[in-house]
């Protein structure tokens, strides 16, 4: 199994070609997101919905779902919350932040056991124990 980063829906959705290359190649594996991808996703919908119109909104909402749809999304449980709480703080004690939705993901990956992580921004997700593939935009 294969956990993929919001970058990766969000890369999906502006039709850059190099994330679905990064795709093609795992083609076999079982590709997942976390639930908390959804709520980002969400938020910049939200967003949209507010500056753009209802309009633009629901066009917007209609194309992420297909998406969104051709994944599994693994839940948030009292296991993967506890662990990003203290990774989350273990790190601040030592001047690093990171974001509560990427040390989800992470966390997420490691619980599922994931082969590895595939994201367009690696460095978020370097402390965690699942190696990480990158792509570029193209």
């Amino acid at each position: 199994m294969i956990i993929l980063d919001t970058t990766v829906i969000i890369d999906l959705w502006r039709g850059y070609s190099g994330v679905r290359k990064c795709l093609k190649k795992n083609i076999e594996e079982k590709l997942c997101i976390s639930a908390i991808t959804v709520e980002e996703i969400y938020d910049g919908l939200g967003y949209t919905k507010e500056k753009k119109g209802i309009t633009i909104y629901k066009k917007f909402k209609q194309q992420y779902t297909k998406i969104l749809n051709d994944y599994e999304i693994i839940p948030i449980n009292l296991k993967i919350l506890e662990q990003s709480g203290v990774i989350k703080g273990q790190l601040r004690a030592k001047g690093i932040t990171l974001d509560v939705g990427d040390c989800i993901i992470g966390v997420s990956a490691e619980v599922i056991k994931a082969k590895k992580i595939i994201t367009r921004n690696p460095k978020h997700f370097i402390m965690f124990k699942v190696p990480v593939e990158s792509y570029e935009i193209e």
